[in-house]
């Protein structure tokens, strides 16, 4: 193959590694009802299967990063895909609940592992000029995962059954960790182009008070504060049959502003301007939804926040010149991310319920209000710092 298209194919590999695993979500959210039918007697812990995974990335996705640059992105990424396949293959024995949560716990691992070292090879791999589009296909593995999964998944899983699924994911996991381990080159730190000194020299401490690195994922919490969240109350508000393809079309549209819109906004503005301008206009979108047809609400929405999800992975690139502080970046990312998710649909939940729309619109609202105002002011302090160089 050419140089340009042994690019484009270990850029397309890596993203491969990234829905498998987005594939570690879907599996035990799209496959819920049969999963509870595997343990009829934790039927009301069940959920926790999926939990699980967002507590590991919650607690331990600022420091996966640093950990990563020590043992080696590309090292770290092979171990993590090879780890996630076993575990995916020994879950389909369906072990007793105890070791399945178990195991659920591992694979959080996993995917940290996964998600903080392939978009900063990604990035690494990508030229100057695509760079921003290849973060803005990063960015949508999570959806097209789930998409995917549902699509292929849901209709094969009477003929190959739960642990026929868990399977063929195990052994996609195990085949990608093997041609990245063949075919991906050992990545290394151009030292002229590095911002952040021998590897060794990153810390802990530099995941929370490098502003370069904390910018997209300060950005990112209060994206999935209210993304998971609004993903699962808005099409609850409609009538039951139009319910999937008013979920699928919130994803699609998402997807399609990331892949399309935002790789040609990036060619003009940078990528913390598009991040700063969806969070503004999702402010103004909320505010104003309060008159909407829901539906219309959605979809405005969505789309307005897909502009937000390929920016952020784009700004990681953007702003940090190594891999090394790329993954470190990713890295908390997933921190703030899985911490979104987490306790975001639950506030938003109670507001609803306690309060009715107008007051879950005016959360939401007050959640990217208060997102603006975080990263301008991070970006007076990265202002002040390009000044000072």
């Amino acid at each position: 193959m050419s140089p340009v298209s042994t690019r484009v194919f270990l850029i397309l590999l890596l993203w491969a590694a990234g829905l498998l695993a987005g594939a570690q979500f879907a599996k035990a959210s799209v496959l819920l009802p049969e999963i509870r039918e595997l343990y009829p007697e934790q039927s009301t812990h069940v959920a926790w299967l999926l939990t699980l995974v967002s507590i590991v990335g919650a607690v331990f996705g600022g420091i996966a990063g640093t950990f990563a640059n020590r043992v080696g992105p590309k090292r770290f990424l092979v171990a993590s895909l090879f780890a996630a396949g076993g575990l995916s293959l020994w879950q389909s024995t369906y072990p007793v609940f105890a070791f399945m949560a178990a195991s659920r716990v591992l694979e959080g691992v996993a995917h940290l592992g996964i998600v903080v070292t392939a978009p900063a090879l990604m990035a690494q791999i990508s030229s100057d000029r695509w760079r921003g589009a290849t973060m803005s296909l990063w960015s949508t593995f999570f959806a097209v995962s789930f998409a995917l999964f549902a699509w292929f998944g849901i209709p094969q899983v009477d003929d190959l059954q739960v642990s026929g699924l868990f399977q063929l994911h195990g052994a996609c996991l195990i085949l990608v960790g093997g041609l990245v381990w063949s075919l991906l080159p050992t990545p290394r730190e151009d030292a002229a182009n590095s911002d952040t000194g021998s590897v060794p020299k990153t810390t802990f401490a530099t995941v929370y008070t490098d502003v370069k690195v904390i910018w997209p994922g300060v950005g990112w919490l209060f994206y999935t504060l209210t993304f998971l969240a609004l993903l699962t109350i808005l099409p609850a508000q409609m009538a039951d049959d139009l319910r999937p393809q008013m979920t699928t079309a919130m994803s699609l549209v998402g997807i399609a502003i990331s892949l399309l819109v935002v790789p040609l906004l990036l060619t003009r503005l940078r990528a913390t301007t598009i991040v700063q301008a969806g969070f503004a206009l999702a402010l103004a979108a909320t505010l104003l939804g309060t008159g909407m047809n829901v539906l219309v609400l959605a979809i405005l929405l969505f789309s307005i926040l897909g502009m937000v999800q390929g920016g952020t992975f784009a700004a990681v690139a953007e702003l940090n010149q190594s891999t090394a502080k790329r993954t470190i970046g990713y890295g908390f990312m997933a921190q703030t991310g899985n911490l979104g998710n987490l306790i975001g649909t639950p506030i938003l939940l109670f507001v609803l319920d306690s309060a009715g729309q107008t007051s879950l619109l005016i959360a939401v609202s007050a959640i990217y209000g208060v997102g603006v105002l975080g990263l301008l002011t991070l970006a007076r302090r990265l202002r002040a710092l390009e000044d000072e160089l």
